[in-house]
This record gives C-alpha cells, sequence and structure tokens, in this order.
C-alpha cells in the first residue's frame, strides 16, 4: 500500500467535429434567417446580421460540451 498522494490530473475538455460543424450550421442559418427577416437594403443590416450569426455560432460552438 502507498501512502504517497497523487496530484490531481487536470481535466481537459475536448469539443468535437459535431460541435464545431453544429455551430457553423447555426451561424449560417442564422444569418439567412437574418437575411429573409430584415433585407438586404443597407450594409449595416447585413453586418449586424452578420455579428449576430457569428456569437449564435460560437455560443452553440462552446456551449456544446
Amino acid at each position: 500500500m502507498s501512502t504517497v498522494a497523487e496530484a490531481p490530473r487536470a481535466i481537459s475538455v475536448k469539443r468535437g467535429l459535431p460541435s464545431l460543424i453544429g455551430g457553423i450550421f447555426t451561424a449560417i442559418v442564422a444569418f439567412v434567417l437574418w437575411l429573409l427577416l430584415f433585407g438586404t437594403g443597407s450594409a449595416p443590416v447585413i453586418l449586424v446580421g452578420a455579428l449576430v450569426a457569428i456569437g449564435l455560432g460560437a455560443w452553440i460552438r462552446l456551449a456544446d460540451l
């Protein structure tokens, strides 16, 4: 019996390929829906839609552990 305690190992979380694909797919779908709802009338509207889509895609990517 050993009396030496082992140091706890660092827990690493690996995000898989399905999480990446889900994030990208969500971003694309969100951007398409944004364009369908608000149109392509001006560049600021498209830019905000792209930022919202990227934010949602990143959130899905990070939340899907």
